[in-house]
């Protein structure tokens, strides 16, 4: 385990800074503003099961249409079937359900540091600390979001019919198909985002699918036929401080969180982005509709556990008081619901 030693922090004492440390990038978070938000009850179990109703005589399975899966569950009716004859009783019918389990993984920052910086030093490093592993453990919530997010089975190809063909910018025709499974599979647009605060809740929206790319693909983005700025959106408000703008019926949202795919796409660049490597750089456009995923955090005072030990405090593994901890640990996870209300367009970026 690494250690925050005195000699590992440099000194300012012949030049005491007239401000403290520089502030870290706070951390940026776009994907758990969004999908469904379930608390798990302490005590209880570590799996959350997502029951839903199939519509009526809707299969299990789906069908693959244009390399993109059309919708677990849609509807099978022939009016015909319903036709009533006179004085008999139809059948009666009953109703199928779906469930989708996911099981809760404790994830956990720790930072170690000795009793001599807690002591000598002049800038307060375990309050340091504390700030960073805040904004570290929500990170990696994110990047457990969107790992779950950019595997999702329904996928459009900006050029080609893999991801290893892939040497094209986003285009609205990229985005017309993936609209067009949506619309098939019945995904609804999203109308609802978490709402700020400690508690569970939320606000509503305007109704649209929701778009989520890495910030390498903005320019890309406003180039698009029919783009319209944040700023230009009127009456319309923003769903979201790192949104850019709208297309059709797409809204976009950044963040340099959500990496690509590097050197997975193409090896003719035809001027995409390829960053040190002799291949395209793919980039995932996530898409989601209502209530295509979900997320589970447990419930309670405790759901994020802080923990500060100062150098103080001896045990038996401490016994001098040479070192002390800051750190955090929660319990967390994500599902993907139902994959035909989510889609995912992978493209190139062009190389400015």
């Amino acid at each position: 385990m690494s250690i925050q030693n005195y000699g590992t922090v440099a000194s300012r004492n012949l030049i005491r800074a007239a401000q403290g440390m520089l502030e870290h990038a706070q951390p940026i978070t776009v994907l758990g503003d969004f999908g469904t938000q379930r608390e798990m009850p302490q005590n209880s179990t570590d799996t959350l099961v997502f029951r839903r109703t199939l519509p009526f005589g809707a299969s299990t399975t789906g069908t693959s249409i244009e390399g993109s899966n059309r919708y677990v569950g849609t509807p099978d009716i022939t009016a015909s079937n319903f036709v009533l004859a006179e004085g008999v009783t139809p059948n009666a019918n009953t109703i199928s359900f779906q469930d989708v389990s996911v099981q809760l993984q404790q994830y956990g920052v720790l930072f170690k540091y000795s009793s001599k910086v807690e002591q000598l030093y002049e800038d307060d490093i375990p309050g340091e600390m504390v700030k960073l592993t805040g904004e570290t453990l929500a990170e990696v919530m994110e990047m457990v979001r969107y790992g779950v997010l950019k595997a999702g089975s329904t996928v459009v190809y900006a050029n080609g019919s893999s991801r290893s063909a892939v040497n094209t910018a986003i285009s609205l025709n990229a985005l017309r198909k993936a609209a067009r499974t949506l619309e098939s599979n019945r995904s609804r647009r999203v109308t609802s985002r978490l709402a700020p605060g400690v508690n569970f809740g939320t606000r509503a929206v305007q109704p649209a699918y929701i778009v989520f790319v890495h910030t390498d693909a903005v320019a890309d983005i406003r180039n698009l036929p029919g783009f319209t700025r944040v700023e230009e959106y009127g009456s319309f408000k923003p769903i979201h401080d790192r949104e850019v703008g709208a297309c059709e019926d797409f809204r976009f949202i950044s963040s340099p969180l959500l990496k690509s795919f590097a050197a997975a796409g193409s090896s003719t660049l035809n001027g995409m982005l390829s960053i040190g490597a002799a291949n395209v750089d793919v980039y995932p456009f996530i898409i989601i509709g209502e209530d295509c995923w979900g997320q589970v955090a447990l419930k309670g005072m405790s759901a994020v556990k802080p923990i500060v030990l100062k150098a103080s405090q001896t045990n038996h593994a401490n016994p001098l008081g040479q070192f002390g901890y800051v750190g955090a640990s929660t319990w967390f996870a994500t599902v993907r619901l139902n994959d035909a209300f989510m889609a995912r367009i992978e493209a190139g970026v062009t190389a400015l």
